[in-house]
């Protein structure tokens, strides 16, 4: 029987598709093995450019989209976090019946080195994610690990930005059913923050799956709340959580190894109009780096104690 491919699914409002097509060219060409990319579409539909459909397939991959109709949960989103948040579980279910595995991707990630995402496919649970590096470690959140001992919760908690699912242990699990109802509840009360939260999705996600999950190397998802560390440097997928994304590129955000990737991706797919800072420019990291000494000395040394248990 042949095995089937593994896909990967991006889910977009379309607001911000210079980061989800750049996200997944980079994807593509980080990824040696053939694997299907859906851009899953919330209520509305777009062609992806010729240039981003042109590489991906010259790579052997497979690109489409879907459309999604909207589901008006009556709930807002927060911040830079849209209220398409809420459909992960949808985005899932939309592409599930095409494959045994299934890797879901926010649209700020960028893969950075070549790897392979079956090595993250999950081994006995529903799913498979990275921790959240500032909440898990309590950097966020100081009462985190009280509130989860108050409310009856494990301590572990994932980052929704990367998640690798099992397909049929996934649709078994109950997980994407348990989510519906956590949504709702969670957006007048969250117990991990004992209050009112702004991860709107990612809480309910954890607290549907309810520790059924296994933990991925942090290299998987490396959060920008590690940024100008050494697992920063070292990541194989960053994720740029917060506003600030890495498009558009800007002098004192990219290092080498971003203005490397980025260059790589617009060298291949010109169309995407990427504006990438030159080397000469790299005065304005090396000055936010000194200046952000004491936040980066703070996240690191939690991140290695936290990966020491």
């Amino acid at each position: 029987m042949t095995e089937r491919r593994i896909g990967v699914v991006y889910l977009t409002d379309g607001r911000r598709d210079d980061l989800t097509y750049a996200s997944a060219v980079a994807l593509g060409l980080s990824h040696s093995r053939e694997i299907d990319i859906h851009i899953v579409q919330s209520g509305f539909r777009s062609a992806p450019p010729p240039a981003v459909l042109r590489v991906l397939q010259a790579k052997g991959h497979r690109l489409a989209t879907h459309t999604l109709s909207t589901v008006d949960r009556g709930l807002s989103g927060h911040g830079h976090i849209t209220s398409t948040a809420y459909e992960k579980a949808e985005a899932i279910a939309t592409v599930s019946g095409e494959h045994d595995v299934v890797c879901y991707l926010d649209n700020d990630t960028l893969a950075m080195s070549p790897f392979d995402l079956a090595a993250a496919a999950p081994k006995t649970q529903p799913l498979a994610a990275v921790p959240d590096l500032s909440i898990s470690t309590g950097f966020d959140n100081p009462a985190f690990f009280e509130n989860c001992d108050r409310h009856g919760l494990e301590r572990r908690y994932f980052n929704s930005g990367f998640m690798a699912i099992n397909v049929s242990r996934w649709i078994g699990s109950g997980i994407p059913e348990r989510y519906d109802s956590a949504v709702k509840e969670h957006a007048d009360f969250c117990p991990y923050w004992d209050g009112s939260c702004i991860h709107i999705d990612q809480c309910a996600l954890n607290i549907a799956a309810n520790g059924a999950w296994e933990t991925l190397p942090l290299e998987f998802n490396v959060q920008k709340s590690a940024f100008q560390t050494a697992y920063w440097d070292r990541a194989l997928i960053r994720h740029y959580t917060g506003p600030e994304k890495f498009l558009p590129a800007v002098a004192h955000r990219i290092d080498s190894r971003e203005r490397s990737v980025l260059g790589r991706i617009s060298c291949n797919c010109g169309e995407l109009g990427l504006n990438i800072p030159p080397a000469y420019l790299g005065l304005p990291y090396r000055v936010n780096r000194l200046r952000r000494r004491a936040d980066r000395t703070k996240i690191s040394r939690l991140l290695d104690g936290f990966l020491a248990v």
